[in-house]
């Protein structure tokens, strides 16, 4: 009586132990608790080139809480291809917003060919790339030396460009470089920001 006792807690243990492992396989929410639903941007693909492997992944970012954070996801072959300034259906778990679960990609695809823009300074330069909705902001000192990087989202407005920048460390204040650019009246290749009177010149793709 005690053996076969012992027999069935053992097959009703393997059984629960069973039926969790299935529940998370199937459902990866399993372990975050409850979650919430939010749209997140592509800012960066690797490698550059698409390629049919395993390999690839991209770099997406999502805000949660009045904060942001940016994780990583690899692509499977079937994968449809991406482009920077996707955008992502998020779940993340209220209790850890780090803990995150990408349900799918949107490939609201664009166009992700960079325009790009610069402007010199003193001692070096600021380049500013434009990429489907995503910027990327790199400024430079002597010998191209960068002592400033960030990535953030614009928006266009009639001839103003509106930047927003993305702040992934919580224990620094957030020093906007950019917030806002017109395009120049006189010449259409040059963006003037309205606070410092900095002219951006576009440069113009080699063909």
């Amino acid at each position: 009586m005690q053996k076969g006792s012992t027999w069935a807690i053992g097959i009703l243990f393997v059984s629960l132990f069973a039926f969790t492992g299935w529940n998370i396989i199937d459902n990866p929410h399993f372990l975050m608790g409850e979650t919430t639903r939010v749209y997140g941007k592509i800012i960066e693909v690797f490698p550059s080139r698409e390629v049919k492997t395993f390999r690839r992944r991209v770099k997406y970012v999502y805000a949660a809480n009045d904060k942001f954070y940016f994780d990583f996801i690899n692509l499977g072959t079937q994968d449809k291809k991406q482009a920077i300034g996707n955008t992502v259906q998020i779940s993340y778990s209220k209790k850890n917003p780090q803990n995150n679960k990408v349900d799918k990609f949107l490939s609201d695809y664009k166009n992700s060919n960079a325009e790009k823009y610069y402007s010199i300074k003193e001692t070096g330069y600021i380049e500013v790339r434009l990429i489907n909705g995503i910027f990327k902001y790199k400024e430079y000192a002597e010998k191209g030396k960068i002592v400033d990087n960030f990535v953030g989202e614009y928006l266009i407005e009639n001839d103003t460009f509106h930047f927003k920048q993305y702040n992934f460390r919580t224990d620094t204040i957030l020093i906007n470089k950019l917030e806002l650019l017109v395009v120049d009246s006189k010449n259409i290749n040059q963006l003037i920001e309205t606070d410092t009177n900095m002219i951006f010149k576009k440069i113009k793709n080699s063909r």
